[in-house]
């Protein structure tokens, strides 16, 4: 069976945008700098980030673009991603899923799973997005916008060998 395609946002997934923290001391945030922007990404999040890579083929989709690649992947100590991108420079999401429609539907009809991580703030692009793609929307059942361990599917986990928990050292 081929590797699962995931597509990775940046914002409210890796960088914690909210700035919650669940509202407790559950991790540790480092901040650093990228393309004059600062970032806020929890102590457990390149491990996390690592194990996605191990066991999927993942792609940025994010309006970072291309600018993922840099400090982002250097800093979750992962190698360059392939990026999905409509050839603009809109900020806004709105052009994602278009974007990402293609190399979704390819994947699936080569029997490949796909899971789009992103805050969607429970607007999920079903409606463009081929059938069967999955979701993990950072936002769903809590205060904040950041992917947390438990939120990935079960076959991530049996894919990883390990759980949720051994990724999140709090």
């Amino acid at each position: 069976m081929e590797r699962p395609l995931i597509l990775l946002d940046v914002d409210g997934v890796i960088n914690d945008i909210e700035y919650v923290g669940l509202g407790t001391d559950a991790w540790e945030t480092h901040s650093f700098q990228s393309h004059g922007y600062t970032l806020l990404v929890p102590s457990y999040m390149p491990e996390l980030i690592r194990t996605l890579c191990r066991v999927a083929e993942v792609r940025w989709c994010t309006t970072w673009r291309h600018r993922a690649n840099d400090e982002i992947a250097e800093f979750l100590g992962i190698e360059k991603l392939e990026v999905i991108d409509d050839g603009t420079n809109c900020r806004y999401v709105d052009w994602k899923a278009a974007a990402a429609h293609e190399v979704a539907a390819e994947a699936l009809n080569r029997g490949r799973r796909v899971l789009w991580i992103e805050d969607f703030y429970g607007q999920l692009p079903t409606q463009e997005m081929p059938t069967g793609t999955e979701y993990v929307d950072t936002t769903e059942g809590w205060d904040g916008a950041l992917l947390l361990p438990h939120m990935l599917p079960s076959w991530v986990w049996q894919l990883a060998g390990t759980s949720p928990v051994d990724t999140m050292t709090v």
